[in-house]
Order: C-alpha cells, then sequence, then structure tokens
C-alpha cells in the first residue's frame, strides 16, 4: 500500500509529515528556541541518505517542521524484527547499511551555510530510532533534535533528550568533554557492532551503570565477537569505537572508505534485499490513533509513551520503617528513619560491625542487610585499614602544613603507587584510592558531601524531592541515583556528570586543607562498588594548585620568591625522570639546567603552544618544586 503513497509525479499531492513539539515540552525553557535550531541546521542539508527539511512555520504559536515521508521503518524496529525471528543480517548487508548512515553524516558535517560558510553540524544522536529505512531500500538520518553546529554557540539540552538511547553516546558526551563529529562516527560504530552482534553493546544493571560503560568505552563483547567477522572487518569497527577521539576515523568519508572492502555484492543487490526485509515489516504497521489526533505512522516522529504519575513508585502508600542500632557494648540508638541511617552509615556514626533492628525485628548484623552495607565507608572493610588507629601503621605519612595534598598525590603518580590515601583533618575522614597512581575513588564522611545534599546544593532537586526519594530507596538496593532516575526527577545523563564532578569536588577540597595528615597504604584496590573516577590526575592536580593559589597557600611562591632562582636538581629521582610529565613540566625542567627565577619560568611556560594561562608557569615551578626536580639556588 505504500507504494500507491510515495513516489508522487512532479505536481501531484505528497504525503508529507508534520513535526510538533507535545505542549508539555513546548512549555520547556528553552523549547521553542530549540526547535527553530533543528529547523535552521536541517535546512541547510539536502543529501539522499538525510531525511529532508520541506519547510517549517508556526500556528497558533506553535512551531512546526514539514518533512518528507519515508515509508517503511527505522532501524530499532527492524533491529527488533529480526531478534524476534532469530535472524540476522548478511555481513555485506550490514557494510552497506552502515555506509548509508555514513554518506548522510558527511553531508551533514560538511554542510554550508548560503553563503559557503562551514556550518560544523554535528548530530549528536545517531541511534537505530533516528536511522529511517524505507521500503524502497533508502538509508535516511533524522532527527536534529539535539544538533549543533559550530557557528552558534546555543546549548541543547541533550540530558533532557537522550532518555532511551544512552546506549549510542560517545564517551565524551557521557563525560561532558568536547564534543566533534567523531562523537556521531562512535556512535555509528555502535550500530555497527549491534548490528553483526545482535545485542546490545553497553549493558549494565540500570542507567548509570550503561553510561559508566560508554565512559570507559567497555567494547569488550564486541572484541569477543571478533572471530565470527571477516578478518579486518573488526579492527575497522573497532577503531571508531575507540575512547581516545584521535585514534577514530578523522572524518564519515574515511570511515565510508575503510568499510568499502566488505561490501562484497552490488549496491542495487544490496538495497533490493533490505527493500524487501523492511516491505515485510511495513506492511504490517497499522495507522495508530487517538483522541485528539490521526497521524500516518512514520518511524522517527516523537513517540514517546505518556508515562503516567502512578507508574513511579509512590511514597503515599509507604509505611516509613523504624530501624534500632546496637553497639558493641550493647548500647542502642535509636529509632530512626531509613534516611538518617544511610547518612550515619556513610558518614562512619554507625559503623559495620554494628547490629540492626528493622521495624522492631530481631537484630542482625548490619553486613547482612545489603543495601545499608554498601553506605559502609570503604576502608572499613579493608583488612589492611580496618583496624588502623594512628598513621604510624602506614606506608607513609605527610602532613597537610608541609605542601598540602599536592606533594602527596605527584608522589603517588609519578611513583604509580596503587593503595589508600587515609586523610583527616580533625573529625573530618576522607578517603583517595589510587590506582598506578591515578585518583579512582573518593569517599568522604561530611554529610555536605553526600550526593542528597550535593544534588540539593545545586538545585538539581528539592529538598522534599530528595526526603520522597529516600522513603523509597530500599526499593532499589539502597541506591540514591537509581532512585532518583527510576522516580524521573533527574534524567540519567544529567546525573551522572553530577556525581562525577561531585566526586572531584571531594578530592579538590582536600587541596585547601591547611591542617590535618594524611596516611599512604599500599596495595589497598580500589573498592568495587561506587562510582569510579575517570581522571587526568595532572589536571586534578593543576586544578588543586588554582584552589591553593586562590586560598592563599602559595602565595610564597608568587608574591615573595617570584623573583627568586630555582635550578634542576642535579640528581633525578629515577621516577620522575622517566614519569609521563605534561609537556609543559618537561619543557621548564629542561629550561631549569641553568638557574632561571620563578617569574622566567612562568613567562616561559605562558609561551609555549596552547598554554594562555599566566599562572600556569607558577603552578608548573610549584610541581617542579614538589617532584624534587627542581630547587631554589
Amino acid at each position: 500500500m505504500f507504494r500507491a503513497l510515495e513516489p508522487r509525479a512532479v505536481g501531484e499531492p505528497r504525503v508529507v509529515v508534520l513535526k510538533r513539539m507535545l505542549p508539555h515540552i513546548a512549555n520547556e525553557s528553552n523549547a521553542q528556541a530549540m526547535f527553530a535550531e533543528e529547523a535552521r541546521l536541517a535546512s541547510h542539508v539536502t543529501h539522499p541518505n538525510v531525511v529532508h527539511v520541506l519547510g517549517h512555520g508556526e500556528i497558533e504559536g506553535q512551531p512546526y517542521l514539514t518533512l518528507e515521508y519515508v515509508p517503511g521503518c527505522d532501524l530499532w524496529r527492524l533491529n527488533r524484527r529480526l531478534t524476534l525471528e532469530s535472524k540476522r543480517l548478511e555481513h555485506d548487508l550490514v557494510v552497506y547499511l552502515v555506509r548509508q548512515i555514513l554518506n548522510g553524516l558527511d553531508a551533514v558535517h560538511d554542510a554550508t551555510d548560503r553563503k559557503g560558510g562551514a556550518l560544523g553540524i554535528v548530530h549528536r544522536d545517531i541511534s537505530p530510532s533516528n536511522v529511517l529505512i524505507s521500503i524502497h531500500g533508502d538509508v535516511k538520518i533524522a532527527d536534529f533534535g539535539i544538533a549543533r553546529a559550530d557557528v552558534n554557540a546555543f546549548e541543547a539540552d541533550t540530558a533532557a533528550r537522550s532518555n532511551g538511547k544512552l546506549g549510542y553516546l560517545a564517551p565524551e558526551q557521557v563525560s561532558g568533554g568536547q564534543v566533534d563529529r567523531r562523537a556521531d562516527l562512535f556512535s555509528t560504530g555502535v550500530i555497527a557492532a549491534e548490528l553483526f552482534m545482535r545485542r546490545p553493546l553497553f549493558t549494565g544493571g540500570s542507567e548509570l551503570a550503561v553510561l559508566l560503560a560508554i565512559r570507559d568505552a567497555e567494547v569488550h563483547p564486541f572484541v569477543e565477537f571478533l572471530p565470527q567477522l571477516p578478518e579486518g572487518l573488526g579492527a575497522v569497527i573497532l577503531n571508531a569505537l575507540s575512547a581516545n577521539v584521535e585514534e577514530r576515523p578523522p572524518t564519515a568519508r574515511a570511515f565510508w572508505a575503510a568499510l568499502e572492502p566488505w561490501q562484497s555484492r552490488p549496491e542495487e543487490v544490496l538495497r533490493a534485499e533490505l527493500a524487501k526485509i523492511v516491505g515485510s515489516i511495513a506492511a504490517e504497521t497499522r495507522p495508530r490513533k487517538t483522541s485528539a489526533d490521526t497521524v500516518v505512522p512514520q518511524a522517527g516522529m516523537p513517540s514517546t509513551p505518556l508515562v503516567l504519575a502512578d507508574e513511579h513508585p509512590s511514597t503515599t502508600n509507604v509505611t516509613p520503617l523504624e530501624y534500632k542500632i546496637r553497639k558493641p557494648n550493647g548500647a542502642t540508638v535509636g529509632p530512626l528513619a531509613y534516611a538518617k541511617i544511610v547518612e550515619s552509615v556513610a558518614t562512619g556514626q554507625i559503623d559495620g560491625n554494628d547490629d540492626i533492628s528493622i521495624a522492631g525485628g530481631e537484630f542482625q548484623p548490619l553486613s547482612s542487610v545489603k543495601d545499608l552495607y554498601r553506605h559502609v565507608p570503604p576502608s572499613r572493610m579493608t583488612p589492611t585499614t580496618t583496624r588502623v588507629h594512628s598513621a604510624a601503621a602506614a606506608d607513609r605519612s605527610i602532613d597537610f602544613e608541609d605542601g598540602g595534598f599536592v606533594s602527596a598525590l605527584v608522589r603517588t603518580l609519578v611513583t604509580r603507587r596503587t593503595g589508600l590515601w587515609l586523610c583527616e583533618q580533625g573529625g573530618v575522614r576522607k578517603e583517595v584510592y589510587t590506582k598506578h597512581g591515578v585518583p579512582a575513588f573518593v569517599t568522604s564522611n561530611l554529610a555536605g558531601e553526600l550526593l542528597g545534599e550535593y544534588l540539593v546544593k545545586k538545585r538539581v532537586i528539592s529538598r522534599s524531592e530528595l526526603d520522597m526519594a529516600l522513603a523509597v530507596m530500599p526499593r532499589f538496593e539502597g541506591k540514591l541515583g537509581d532512585t532518583l532516575v527510576a522516580l524521573g526527577l533527574v534524567e540519567p545523563l544529567e546525573l551522572f556528570q553530577h556525581i562525577a564532578e561531585q566526586v572531584r569536588e571531594k578530592l579538590l577540597d582536600l587541596f585547601t586543607w591547611a591542617s590535618g595528615t594524611a596516611a599512604f597504604y599500599e596495595g589497598v584496590d580500589p573498592p568495587s562498588s561506587g562510582f569510579p573516577l575517570r581522571l587526568n590526575a595532572w589536571e586534578i592536580l593543576d586544578r588543586g594548585l588554582q584552589r591553593r593559589i586562590a586560598a592563599g597557600f602559595e602565595s610564597t611562591l608568587i608574591l615573595e620568591r617570584g623573583r627568586d632562582s630555582v635550578v634542576q636538581a642535579d640528581r633525578i629521582d629515577t621516577a620522575v625522570a622517566t614519569a609521563a610529565l605534561p609537556d609543559d613540566l618537561r619543557s621548564a625542567l629542561r629550561l631549569c639546567k641553568t638557574p632561571h627565577t620563578v617569574e622566567e619560568v612562568a613567562q616561559f611556560v605562558t609561551q609555549q603552544p596552547g598554554n594562555t594561562d599566566p599562572q600556569r608557569g607558577y603552578r608548573v615551578a610549584a610541581l617542579l618544586l614538589s617532584l624534587g626536580a627542581i630547587h631554589w639556588t
């Protein structure tokens, strides 16, 4: 039936798709600006592998787009049908389909404005639901809803539009880094891998687990599948799936060309085969009607189902449980609410050796209550540190009055130590786990540094929303992040980035400690639970030094001794000499083979390519002094 609709003879009426914003989305801040931006960007792209925007306008204050109608289905539906029927596409048909997507991306990335200026468009939402396949075998990219152009500083709300498509984001999108066209190539690589494997590439028990897998580019399921592919084909896909953007193909055209050797049959044969598969699916499609509209079914149209309020866990019928704690000496604490118990466990007020009674039941070891025991600080569960009461048992100790945390972390980094720094100041205790010298996990016993308090402080959620989430958190194994996502209070990607920044803040706060001690315990691995960091340790050191300078802790170096000279040490520690120091540190160290003032070092570093911060040179000098690589003359 679809062939009767398209294509039409010139001048005859044609079927089109009208894309409108749902009323609740239209009322969001910047929503109409986003819609206008989508129309502006898409109107500059005309290509057979991209859904054509025919026009746009506004009716009664509501904007709309007029789009080319693509009779058929989207790639998500095609995948689903193949999975249900236990079928797979031939390798060369997968290659053909992926190369068609890359053809469209090439046109998107190279689009120009009416004056011929490059727009630098990045689609940022390449996923199976945004790849339409017609009954004639056409493959078209749809939906520029969160696309970005270099010439426009418009901030698209990525998080709010990514729900359901998280598995196709690039690592830099997850971590909040710089995004360019190579993010789209990563997403296309994910599509290719999944078409070959017939299952998702990135998986996990929750949305946050999926995002962690993407951030760390955990593509081992595809690596294990490689023997089932023709030799060399898997390597091309793996290049696109690299966490390092520099290792990916530079352009969609380069990726397209690299796949060409494995498209063995003629294009017209592959196109016809794809058309036949899609035609059988499209023939079964039935238009769906609502009380408000009658619409032609169109793959790629906004089709998010309504989520009813009662689909989320509700607190109206939850009877709050009361908890009591029994200490080893027999003393009892409570009754306490669940939220207070979690806070007390996380901050060390309740120990993992305590017993707990739930709703008047028998006392049982806290370790037997999984959703609570997971909040116990990891060091309390580590044999090396459980019974440590003084820094004397540590492998190394420092005083924060002597260089602060910079001197601790920089030495750990260059010597690539795995272990735990226990940092204490008064009653405040922080744990910094390092893996090969790089901070991998951080905990704190400060209630204000717990995730919920952080999100309230940042106004991501309200106090009442946090209370509601804490009330139902036991249903989600005591995981606040998963609870917030399940309740619809925070989008997964937004929450992921807030968690990452919250953990960094706990670490950076240590650099401003002017007193206290830090004890290092060699060989203590980071805990398997929690939010693992993925940091550039030198960048963290630089940010920490910036905070120390702002707090006045490095004023001696900058204000009082800027004109004093430093020189390279006669004997540089082997670990420092062989460490992968940042380029400007290595250059400054070579400069100091002869005496130079700190001001001269700072000026030299500022003149290095890419360095524009005049204070960076002072921080470089501070790091080299902490390493013992230079000293005052």
